[in-house]
């Protein structure tokens, strides 16, 4: 057994708009670093009555979230550089993501 604690989550899977969004905030709520496969994670298409949203865009807009505030979110291929150099897979914030945001929808 070894005596170190488990401080970081990595999820993988299907779906991130269901098991990897609770997952990963209720990860934060429980004191976890968390991180994000965008590549070993999908979404579905989804209708009702309040819109729609393509597979697409909901996995690209859930990730972007995440990573403002709940996960660092990356690739495989990163996250396995990231591990093998025994460094963090980079993040963001909210204030970076949303001034970023702000920055991108105002170019004309």
């Amino acid at each position: 057994m070894s005596d170190q604690n488990v401080d970081t989550v990595t999820l993988v899977g299907y779906m991130t708009n269901n098991c990897i969004l609770g997952s990963a905030v209720e990860a934060e709520g429980l004191g976890f670093t968390t991180e994000v496969l965008s590549d070993a994670t999908g979404a579905i298409n989804i209708a009702n009555d309040a819109g729609f949203a393509d597979a697409r865009t909901v996995h690209t807009t859930l990730l972007a979230l995440l990573n403002s505030n709940w996960a660092s979110v990356g690739t495989t291929e990163a996250w396995a550089a990231a591990l093998t150099a025994g460094q963090a897979l980079p993040g963001s914030d909210l204030g970076t993501s949303a001034a970023t945001g702000t920055a991108r929808a105002n170019k004309p």
